[in-house]
């Protein structure tokens, strides 16, 4: 039985967009030369062209386009924001701008930082990993009879769903600089079950 043969190729880049119509305020930030500008925009208000538009304007004004850095959220919005201005900039010779999500350049930071000062690679756990590490401490803590954890949650701490939970909220605390370790307060049962003192690092992605 003869089967076709096909192949898959790389689709030619996508031709140059025009420029788009900016209003009043997004020229303003695209026109902006000075020191860091602080720009408040809520969804659907054109913040990606804008900040297309201003990685343009700035390669078009002498930056090398590999100079920029552009960072953002999510993984598919810095694929996004680099296809953009690749797009924008297709018929001037220039490398490929730089976007990448902000895990991703803290990480590279801390990298730096390490490899500076002698000390190990730091590694980054994935989220699998991290709830891992999660259920590994809350079945130590219940092995152990514990009784910090609240009644009502004791039938759901071996479940894979409150690991996740828990990740988040931990990281949430994280974020805004909360331990369980504050004077004159009563520990957290995350910091008495020993996740307090384990640092869990949401994985950095480029």
């Amino acid at each position: 039985m003869d089967v076709p043969a096909t192949g898959l190729v790389r689709s030619p880049p996508a031709p140059p967009r025009r420029s788009p119509e900016l209003d009043a305020g997004q020229r303003l930030v695209v026109e902006h030369r000075g020191g860091p500008l602080l720009v408040l925009a809520g969804p659907g208000t054109g913040k990606t062209t804008t900040l297309v538009e201003a990685a343009v304007a700035r390669v078009r004004a002498g930056i090398p386009v590999e100079q920029l850095l552009m960072l953002t959220f999510s993984r598919r919005a810095a694929a996004e924001l680099r296809a953009r201005v690749t797009a924008r900039l297709a018929a001037a010779p220039s490398g490929e701008p730089i976007a990448r999500t902000f895990h991703s350049y803290a990480f590279g930071i801390l990298r730096m930082a390490a490899v500076d000062g002698g000390a190990p690679t730091p590694r980054l756990l994935s989220g699998p990993e991290q709830d891992l590490v999660l259920r590994e401490l809350i079945d130590g803590d219940l092995e152990r009879g514990s009784h910090s954890w609240p009644l009502e949650l004791r039938p759901a701490l071996r479940t894979r769903g409150f690991a996740g939970e828990l990740r988040d909220l931990l990281l949430r605390a994280v974020e805004r600089g909360l331990t369980g370790h504050a004077a004159g307060r009563t520990r957290s049962p995350a910091a008495s079950s020993g996740l307090g003192r384990r640092r869990i690092v949401p994985a950095a992605v480029p």
